[in-house]
C-alpha cells in the first residue's frame, strides 16, 4: 500500500510538471560563443593610387608567427577588389595595386590575423610619388592640419573599413574660425566606402586649413592630397592629443611644422624644436594658441639634419605635421610629409619600391628628460638584421639624429623597428627616388601595439581571415 502512494506522488509530480513547461515560455539555445582565434588587426588606406597611376602597399610582420593578410581594395563606384597573401614572421612585402585599378582611384582595407603586422603605402599623384603610414581605426575625431586652398587644392578622403555604415560631421578651421557647411554635416559614408571631399569648395584662398571630422557613428579614417605649384603630397590625418612630436629634416631643404588646437579652449604648450644642437623654444608658440587657427611656421637649427617639433598642450587638444623640402643636385625639388605621433619606445616604419633602400634615412628625436638607447632592427623580404651602426646609440634629451640606412638590396622592402632604452622617441622614415621623376617622402613610425585575440579564423580555403 505504501509504495501505491509513493508511486501516485511520482506521477503527479511529473504531471505538473509537464504542465508548467508548457505554460512557460519556450527558452531559446543557448548561443554558440564566437571562437577566439589569432591575434589580429586592421589598417585603413584611405588613399593608396589616383586614377591613371600605379600603387604600392608596404607590409612587415614583426610578430613571432606567420599572418594570413586580406587586402580589399575600395573602389570608388564599383565593387572591391581582393588579394590575398601569407606572411611570415620576419619579413616585410611590397604589393602593387591590381592592374584591374589602373584607371581608378582606390583605397585599401588590410585585415590579418596572427603575427604582428604595420602597414604603409606609395601612391604617384602625376609624376610625383607621396608616401604614408596607414592607421589604426578607432578615433572618433581626427584632424587634417596641413591643408591649404590659396593657389592649391586639398581633397579630403575618408574610408569606413567597417561593417556598417558610418556618420560624421566635417567642419573646416580657418583663421580662427569654424566652417561647418550644412552639406558637411550628418554625412554618410557607406560601409568600406571612401568619401571625397573637397576643400576649396567651402574654404577659398586659405593659405592654412585644418579639417576636423567627428564620427557619431562608426569610425573612419582620412587623408589629404595636396596639390600645388611647389607641392604634391599625401597627408595622413591623426588624432588630436595633448603630447605630440613630429621629425622632419633640414638637410637639403626648409622645414615647415603645421599646428592647429581644436576645441574651445586655447592651448597652452610647452612647445620646443629639438635639434642636434638641443632644444631650443619654438617662437611663434611661445604664448597660447589660439582655438581653430592653424599655424604654419619653419624652424631648424643651423646645422642641418633632423629637426623635430615637440609640443605638451596643458588645455585643449593639438594636432601637428610636418612638411621639408628636398633639392636633388639637378635642381628638382620635392617635398616630405611626417604626421605628429605620441612619443614611444618602440616604433614601426614600412616603406619599399620604387624607394630604394640606399635612399633611405631614419630621422629620430628624443623630446623627454633623459638619454634614449636606441637599438634598430632592419626586416627586409629576407629576413632581419640588428645593423651595429643601429645598435646602441645614444641620443641626449631634446636632440635629434640621422641614421643612414646601409648594406641592403636596393630594391628591398625595408621595415624598421625602432627600440628605445630609457627615453621616449619619434621617427620617421625618409625615402628618395629619381624616377619617373624626382620625388621625396616619408612615413612616420607607428607606436607598437600587442593585437588582442580576434574571433576570427584564418580560411584554409582562401589563406585569409574569415569574416
Amino acid at each position: 500500500m505504501r509504495r501505491m502512494w509513493i508511486g501516485l506522488a511520482a506521477v503527479l509530480l511529473l504531471a505538473g510538471a509537464a504542465v508548467a513547461d508548457r505554460l512557460e515560455p519556450p527558452r531559446p539555445p543557448l548561443a554558440k560563443p564566437d571562437r577566439v582565434g589569432h591575434p589580429g588587426g586592421v589598417w585603413a588606406c584611405p588613399v593608396v593610387k589616383m586614377a591613371g597611376t600605379p600603387g604600392w602597399l608596404h607590409l612587415v610582420n614583426i610578430g613571432r608567427g606567420a599572418s594570413t593578410v586580406r587586402i580589399t581594395y575600395v573602389i570608388d563606384g564599383r565593387k572591391p577588389i581582393e588579394q590575398a597573401l601569407l606572411l611570415a614572421s620576419g619579413r616585410a612585402k611590397t604589393i602593387g595595386t591590381p592592374g584591374a585599378l589602373l584607371t581608378q582611384a582606390a583605397g585599401a582595407i588590410v585585415e590579418y590575423a596572427g603575427g604582428r603586422v604595420t602597414v604603409s603605402r606609395t601612391t604617384m599623384i602625376g609624376a610625383i610619388a607621396g608616401a604614408a603610414s596607414c592607421a589604426r581605426p578607432g578615433a572618433g575625431t581626427l584632424v587634417l592640419s596641413q591643408g591649404s586652398t590659396l593657389k592649391a587644392e586639398t581633397q579630403l578622403v575618408l574610408l569606413n573599413p567597417g561593417g556598417a555604415d558610418a556618420v560624421v560631421d566635417v567642419a573646416l578651421l580657418v583663421n580662427g574660425r569654424v566652417l561647418e557647411p550644412e552639406s558637411l554635416s550628418g554625412r554618410v559614408v557607406p560601409a568600406r566606402s571612401r568619401l571625397v571631399i573637397r576643400e576649396g569648395d567651402f574654404a577659398f584662398d586659405a593659405r592654412a586649413v585644418a579639417a576636423m571630422v567627428t564620427a557619431s557613428a562608426g569610425r573612419v579614417v582620412i587623408d589629404g592630397i595636396l596639390t600645388a605649384p611647389s607641392a604634391v603630397d599625401l597627408i595622413p590625418g591623426v588624432a588630436a592629443t595633448r603630447e605630440v612630436g613630429t621629425v622632419a629634416s633640414s638637410s637639403r631643404g626648409t622645414s615647415i611644422f603645421s599646428v592647429v588646437a581644436i576645441g574651445e579652449d586655447d592651448a597652452v604648450t610647452d612647445a620646443r624644436v629639438l635639434t642636434v644642437e638641443g632644444p631650443s623654444a619654438f617662437g611663434p608658440l611661445v604664448t597660447a594658441l589660439e582655438p581653430d587657427r592653424p599655424l604654419v611656421a619653419a624652424a631648424g637649427g643651423e646645422v642641418p639634419g633632423a629637426v623635430a617639433l615637440d609640443l605638451a598642450s596643458s588645455t585643449a587638444p593639438i594636432a601637428i605635421g610636418a612638411r621639408w623640402q628636398v633639392k636633388a643636385r639637378s635642381g628638382a625639388i620635392d617635398s616630405a610629409i611626417s604626421a605628429g605621433m605620441a612619443p614611444s619606445k618602440e616604433v614601426v616604419a614600412v616603406l619599399g619600391p620604387p624607394a630604394s633602400s640606399p635612399a633611405m634615412r631614419l630621422l629620430i628625436a628624443n623630446p623627454d628628460a633623459g638619454e634614449a638607447t636606441i637599438d634598430a632592427t632592419v626586416i627586409t623580404e629576407t629576413g632581419g638584421t640588428n645593423p651595429v651602426a643601429l645598435s646602441g646609440v645614444k641620443l641626449e634629451a631634446g636632440r635629434s639624429v640621422t641614421l643612414t640606412l646601409q648594406g641592403i638590396s636596393t630594391s628591398a622592402t625595408v621595415g624598421v623597428v625602432v627600440r628605445s632604452r630609457g627615453a621616449r622617441v619619434v621617427v620617421a622614415l625618409e625615402a628618395t627616388i629619381p624616377l619617373p621623376g624626382f620625388s621625396a617622402y616619408a612615413v612616420t613610425g607607428v607606436p607598437t601595439l600587442i593585437p588582442g585575440p580576434v574571433a576570427v579564423e584564418p580560411d584554409p580555403r582562401q589563406g585569409v581571415p574569415a569574416p
